[in-house]
């Protein structure tokens, strides 16, 4: 009992400890969990994955990739795909056939494996998966249409692939003639499709009924949808082995496309747990490999990686993406992003798993092969499109640009600067008028209702780093800072003090989605009576200043508002970031009086 606790809180340790060390330093938290999980079974022999967990191993696996599935289904938006639906359809279907065929003879030429298994490898191979495309989309940004092919590529291929090799597998295991494959094949994928997709319809139907109805209070939620998910995921298990994945990605995509209830509560738990079970698998998986497999083709594994990535990867994307409206260079970026994830180790490990036991020869090189392309599809991703991002100059990985949600005059004079110094401004704004004036100044300026609909999910943000919430009303500035504070993170949200926070009320502060703009007291209703005093200005520092000097040079009512360093970054001043400003910075400053 002793040794099965320690294990436990030493696989939940490495976990939190990786991602720990993945944010730290920008690396892929993947490749930290199973250098962790190798560190930890084969190498030190911590611990040992099937002794641990013995027969529970493949059904927790199972389970456990129907939700990271489910989730990645509810990410799945139809308005992302309205201008690269063809390309997504060739990928999953054109594409995976290549990568289909050109892993599975590098696995026959360069690996020497045995035709069946490198059929078998190939069609594993074609997953990607979304519990490393949505980290790594996040990191990069590559703009809307890469990202929706990504997504949704990376999310629906990921049954595609484990329907395919496990057809492969029923026919190694059972050795049908070319007439029998064939109906097993066709039985099979009809099974997963109709059973798994009709099971997944009526999951969401339920859950979203349960919602709307308000059956259910809002503690049940999550543990409810847990459950319909767990409940459909097993009906189409019995049915149908891996038609469950089916019906957890098309139960996650028909709760996003929805409208009759709110789901942003769900998804945001998901996304935690999904978090933790990924760590989870990883570690357990990694920790169960036999590094002796490795020995002697070494050399052959890389070659085999390259050829997915260099040759495999390109061809799949240029032929599926030939006549779309994607661009040469969003066709590169695609071409160099195609790390594989989880399903793709899960599903080796459990296919290993059922030809040792059926005593089929070389079997046990299915999970140590797929773990090294997915070791170095991954670290070839974070390296090559970054570089690509850079050199090609489709997006930026740390953007500066600047949204604002109002469109007051001030506000169109600050965004009037920042845009003269290259810096990519939006001005997002329920007013006409207001929109009429920006786009006169030749501003970037949009006329919508942001809490309305879905504007906030269809608008593109990957050139902006920066939100502020800058209107009159307090509660709708918090309201929408609330729904992009996971777009831009909390650190990259701004919202005007409110009357309560002028107050200096700490503790109202701390549960505001963002952080406060300028100063404690600059609330909408101060800013608009200095700005009728004074204006906005941009000034260059020629001497170091710190900010209890700074009233002394402009003014004791004149607010610092953005500082442009000498590389064109932004900072946003908030009442928290006292910073001390260097000599060359350049300041927006709302100066007290229009004669300074």
């Amino acid at each position: 009992m002793d040794h099965i606790i320690i294990s436990i809180v030493a696989i939940i340790g490495l976990a939190i400890l990786s991602q720990l060390i993945a944010w730290f330093t920008r690396l892929p938290s993947i490749l930290l969990l199973i250098i962790a999980g190798i560190l930890a079974g084969p190498v030190f022999g911590l611990f040992d994955p099937h002794a641990l967990l013995g027969d529970l191993m493949e059904p927790i696996v199972s389970l456990s990739v129907a939700v990271i599935l489910f989730e990645g289904g509810l990410n799945l938006k139809i308005s992302d795909i309205k201008h690269t639906t063809p390309v997504v359809l060739r990928l999953i279907t054109g594409g995976v056939l290549i990568t289909w065929i050109n892993a599975t003879v590098g696995a026959i030429f360069i690996l020497g494996m045995d035709t069946r298994l490198a059929v078998l490898l190939g069609a594993i191979l074609v997953i990607s998966g979304p519990t490393v495309i949505m980290p790594l989309l996040r990191y990069l940004r590559p703009g809307q249409n890469v990202s929706a092919v990504l997504k949704w590529e990376g999310i629906l291929i990921d049954p595609i692939g484990a329907i395919l090799a496990l057809i492969v597998l029923e026919i190694i295991l059972t050795g049908n003639s070319t007439g029998g494959a064939a109906l097993q094949t066709a039985v099979i994928l009809l099974k997963s499709i109709v059973f798994g997709g009709a099971l997944g319809a009526l999951g969401a139907w339920i859950m979203i009924q349960l919602l709307r109805r308000h059956i259910l209070p809002d503690h049940l939620h999550i543990a409810a949808t847990l459950g319909i998910l767990a409940v459909v995921f097993l009906v189409a298990e019995i049915i149908q082995l891996n038609a469950g994945l089916v019906s957890a990605i098309v139960m996650g995509a028909i709760m996003a496309n929805q409208c009759k209830a709110d789901i942003s509560h769900i998804f945001e738990f998901k996304e935690n747990l999904t978090l933790l079970l990924i760590s989870f698998l990883f570690i357990i998986l990694s920790a169960g490999l036999d590094l002796s497999a490795f020995s002697g083709i070494a050399w052959q594994l890389v070659l085999f990686v390259v050829i997915l990535i260099v040759i495999a990867r390109p061809l799949a994307v240029f032929i599926s993406a030939r006549n779309s409206k994607l661009k040469t260079k969003e066709k590169l970026l695609l071409s160099s992003i195609a790390p594989r994830g989880i399903v793709s180790a899960s599903v080796a490990s459990v296919f290993a798993f059922r030809l040792l036991a059926d005593g089929y020869s070389g079997g046990e090189l299915l999970a140590p092969i797929t773990f090294a392309v997915i070791f170095g599809t991954i670290l070839a991703s974070s390296i090559i499109a970054p570089l690509l991002i850079k050199g090609l100059k489709i997006s930026q990985m740390n953007p500066q640009g600047v949204v604002f949600l109002g469109g007051q005059i001030w506000i169109r004079d600050i965004a009037a600067i920042l845009d003269e110094k290259k810096l990519k401004t939006l001005i997002i704004d329920g007013n006409k008028a207001n929109v009429a004036y920006a786009k006169r100044k030749g501003l970037n300026a949009v006329y919508a209702d942001a809490l309305a609909g879905s504007f906030l999910e269809d608008t593109d943000f990957s050139d902006y780093g920066y939100f502020t919430a800058m209107t009159a009303d307090d509660n709708y500035n918090i309201l929408v800072a609330l729904r992009l504070s996971k777009s831009f993170g909390r650190s990259g949200v701004f919202i005007l003090p409110t009357a309560n926070t002028a107050s200096k009320d700490q503790k109202q502060s701390q549960h505001l989605p963002g952080r406060l703009l300028f100063d404690t007291a600059a609330t909408y209703d101060r800013m608009a009576e200095l700005y009728e005093k004074g204006k906005v200005k941009l000034v260059t520092l020629d001497e170091d200043i710190e900010p209890k000097k700074f009233t002394e040079k402009f003014g004791k009512d004149s607010l610092p508002l953005f500082a442009v360093g000498p590389n064109g970054g932004v900072t946003v001043i908030t009442t928290e970031n006292k910073i001390e400003f260097k000599s060359g910075t350049e300041l927006v400053v709302l100066v007290a009086s229009k004669t300074e």
